[in-house]
């Protein structure tokens, strides 16, 4: 048969080598062999994460277990060691953000292992304050307002059931009371002009509401 059309007899090309393939016996993928590790390599293996750049970018905050026990570390962006900035050997401690405008940063702790957590600043020189002290309480930092000069805080100090909103000045660390929980609502999102609050109501892991 003499094929005239170009366009049919491509075609017919096609369809010949796609019937070669299918006739072909399907190709077996080669097998990889399963690596092994032993437990003293799980065991040592390391965690990092929660990091931050600081305010001129020349250092980052983060957290690791490397000492068996999760605590903050810094280190230089241009290459070089971290450097361990708190040392317990009995709580967890973790990194949470550089200061937006000096080297202070803020950091959690609880009190071994209670996963009571507060929230706590460190000076360049090493000095610490916790920010929510009291007992039986936990705390959290939500986020930094956009000119750095102020953060919001989650604790239930007030009332273990509830978490109300707090903000706190960057430089004092005076607080005042931004928000007080009645209902058991779980903090989303705090718009720029601090004039909007986003929350979500948990009523069970599969079921949320968004409060209107």
């Amino acid at each position: 048969m003499i094929v005239r059309n170009r366009r049919l007899a491509a075609a017919l090309l096609f369809a010949a080598a796609a019937a070669a393939a299918a006739a072909l016996p399907a190709a077996t993928p080669a097998k990889r062999p399963s690596r092994e590790y032993t437990i003293e390599q799980f065991l040592s293996t390391t965690a990092i994460n929660q990091a931050s750049f600081s305010f001129d970018g020349s250092k980052l905050l983060f957290s690791s277990n490397a000492t068996g026990i999760v605590n903050v570390y810094s280190i230089p962006t241009g290459g070089g060691d971290a450097v361990p900035l708190t040392k317990s050997d009995t709580a967890t401690t973790t990194s949470v953000s550089y200061f937006p405008s000096d080297d202070r940063f803020l950091f959690t702790r609880d009190q071994g292992g209670n996963e009571l957590n507060h929230l706590f600043v460190q000076t360049p020189a090493g000095e610490e304050k916790d920010l929510t002290p009291g007992e039986k309480l936990k705390a959290a930092f939500k986020k930094w307002t956009r000119d750095g000069r102020a953060f919001y805080v989650r604790s239930n100090e007030r009332d273990a059931r509830f978490f109300d909103v707090y903000r706190y000045d960057a430089g004092s660390y005076a607080r005042t009371l931004f928000y007080q929980d009645e209902v058991g609502y779980d903090l989303g999102d705090i718009s720029e002009d601090a004039k909007w609050i986003a929350f979500q109501k948990i009523n069970t892991t599969a079921d949320k509401d968004l409060p209107g």
